[in-house]
């Protein structure tokens, strides 16, 4: 019987800092009414997209000012607009010179709120 050699390499964040980073984004954002989910590859940068989740979710910027003073980081302004289904990034930067590592922090917008009357 042959053994099995496992392929490729292994799928998830390996850089302490961003897991390190990612439990502090994943925390703040449940605190401020998002859910928070990590997708790409995990190498060249750490991708993350909010969604707001409660009926009085923080507002995007407020969410990303707090995400990046709780993680240490610094926000690259401004951020990039015109996203695809009108959700707005920042890129967020560890604060070591010339540290090439990056977040990528997507939020999608808050839905108007139901006006009085409307129906589900």
């Amino acid at each position: 019987m042959s053994e099995q050699q496992p392929e490729g390499l292994p799928y998830g964040i390996i850089d302490p800092d961003y897991a390190r980073t990612f439990t502090i984004a994943r925390a703040t954002a449940w605190q401020y009414g998002y859910a928070l989910a990590m997708h790409g590859s995990f190498t060249r940068d750490l991708d993350l997209i909010a969604v707001p989740w409660t009926e009085h979710a923080a507002s995007a910027e407020h969410l990303v000012k707090v995400i990046a003073h709780r993680a240490g980081l610094t926000i690259q302004d401004p951020p990039a607009k015109a996203k695809p289904h009108g959700r707005t990034a920042w890129s967020l930067l560890f604060p070591e010179p010339r540290d090439p590592r990056f977040v990528d922090l997507s939020v999608m917008p808050r839905a108007a709120a139901p006006q009085q009357g409307d129906s589900a």
